[in-house]
């Protein structure tokens, strides 16, 4: 059954209208008709089950009962500098499945991309979402340097530096772990020395350098691997 986010409360019996985007996806691309099920949720309500209805040309759900409810996932933190939007999405979604809970974009000094579109970052996950059973959201935080990530982050926080001079894979975590990912031309000195300074472990991914992108992908199915 097709799922949906939505960013309204859900209880039974409310309406909720979607956007014309979603009205679009179901109604022409999947091809769903009036009173078909779908499942939506909202990121903190679990799992709802809606029908669909039509009202002068608008597209809406009618809630009818709690399918599951709300499972969030265990707290695991991504610092990936930013990187051009194409391989970024990658970053955005990848993380979106393998259960990232927060995502700190980092503006790093060799940073090709500053900013980022809210809106477009939250729709490819929120599609992440939907495909991958998920029902919390993760939170994106507004792009900062390095510096102030990791201020931000020392508390509690088991900082690791992904890096080609460290050492192996490791599954002691006494705290909520942050992986660190330098952007497509690496971290500068001056950002490798603050990482040597402040980072609680390093590790390396394997023989060969990996692409950014890659190496986001990589510790964190290393990582989902060892927490089982």
């Amino acid at each position: 059954m097709i799922r949906l986010f939505v960013e309204s409360e859900l209880k039974v019996k409310s309406q909720v209208e979607l956007s014309v985007f979603q009205s679009h996806y179901l109604c022409h691309v999947m091809r769903l008709k009036e009173n078909d099920e779908v499942v939506c949720f909202n990121g903190y309500q679990g799992e709802w089950l809606g029908v669909l209805s039509y009202q002068k040309k608008k597209v809406f759900l009618q809630v009818q009962k709690q399918l599951q409810k709300q499972k969030n996932l265990s707290e695991c933190i991504l610092c990936p500098a930013l990187i051009k939007k194409e391989a970024m999405d990658f970053v955005w979604q990848k993380a979106t499945e393998l259960g990232v809970t927060k995502i700190y974009p980092i503006i790093a000094e060799r940073s090709v991309v500053k900013s980022l579109n809210r809106k477009h970052v939250m729709s490819v996950v929120y599609e992440a979402c939907e495909q991958c059973e998920r029902m919390d959201v993760p939170e994106i935080m507004d792009p900062d340097t390095l510096e102030n990530v990791i201020k931000k982050l020392q508390n509690n926080i088991c900082l690791v530096w992904l890096s080609e001079r460290g050492g192996n894979p490791c599954d002691n975590f006494n705290a909520i772990p942050a992986f660190f990912v330098g952007p497509e031309g690496g971290w500068t000195p001056k950002e490798q020395k603050l990482l040597k300074e402040k980072a609680n472990i390093e590790w390396h991914l394997g023989q060969t350098i990996l692409r950014a992108e890659t190496a986001c992908l990589s510790a964190l199915a290393i990582y989902q691997a060892k927490k089982k």
